[in-house]
This record gives C-alpha cells, structure tokens and sequence, in this order.
C-alpha cells in the first residue's frame, strides 16, 4: 500500500510541477531565462553531493530538480534485495562523512535519514520484485 502512496505522491508532484512549468515557461530561448523545476532521466543531476553513494550497477531512472525550494529526487532501480541495498546506502553515507539520524523499515520498504551540515535528505527504499528494488532519494538543502 504504501508504495502505491509514494507513486500516487511522485505522480501528484509530478503533474503539480508540470503544470507550474506550463504556466511559469518562457519559450523565448534568446530570453536567457532558466526553468524552476527540471525533470529528467538516465543520468545523476549535479544537485546530488558528488560524494553521495550510489549502489553499484543502480540505474538511474527519473530525476526532478526544484530549484526554487532546492530540493532534488533521484529513482534508482536496482538488482539486489532491499536488505543489501540498505546496507550499501548506511555503509557508504557513513563512509562519505554523513550522519544517519534514522534508518528503519522491513524486508519489503526502508527508510534511511541522513543528514551533512545544511543538507537534509532521505532513501527510501522498496522491494519491486525479486531482487530488484526501487530507491528514491531525495535530498535538501536548507
């Protein structure tokens, strides 16, 4: 149930941000204006710490970027089950100096929240299907 909330969520963001970008965009591309809200996919957005660790053989799939509250989401798809991916996510926050104020879940969905001076940010993680798991990472800076 609850990841069919986080995709209702993503979906309801999504749409929200479309529809910002359709009333705020400036076609003039001689204007040099830069669009608030950016959606993506296939590659990390430079908005991601370059330290942050991400999961070997992850692939990245949609990715926003919202300039105006600074925030950025990653979606992961990842071949492993949730346990090993969470393990990979605690070890190599830790690793890269950030601070874990919380990491619970289950077998099936986890959440990690971490933080690195002024940025803030969340993993949460879910099983998809056998061995493939879903991660969204969103992160924050204040």
């Amino acid at each position: 149930m609850r990841i069919v909330l986080l995709g209702y969520r993503f979906t309801a963001i999504l749409l929200a941000c479309l529809m910002l970008l359709g009333a705020c965009s400036d076609d003039d591309a001689v204007s040099g204006t830069t669009e608030a809200v950016v959606f993506s996919e296939g590659s990390i957005p430079g908005s991601v710490p370059e330290n942050f660790p991400i999961p070997d053989g992850a692939v990245v799939g949609t990715t926003l970027v919202d300039k105006i509250n600074n925030r950025t989401e990653v979606r992961l798809t990842i071949q492993s089950d949730v346990t090993s991916v969470i393990r990979s996510f605690e070890v190599g926050l830790v690793n890269q100096g950030y601070v874990i104020s919380s990491s619970d879940g289950n077998a099936t969905e986890w959440t990690i929240t971490f933080s690195d001076g002024e940025l803030r940010g969340t993993v949460f993680t879910t099983s998809q299907a056998e061995r493939i798991a879903i991660s969204v990472i969103s992160v924050n800076r204040s």
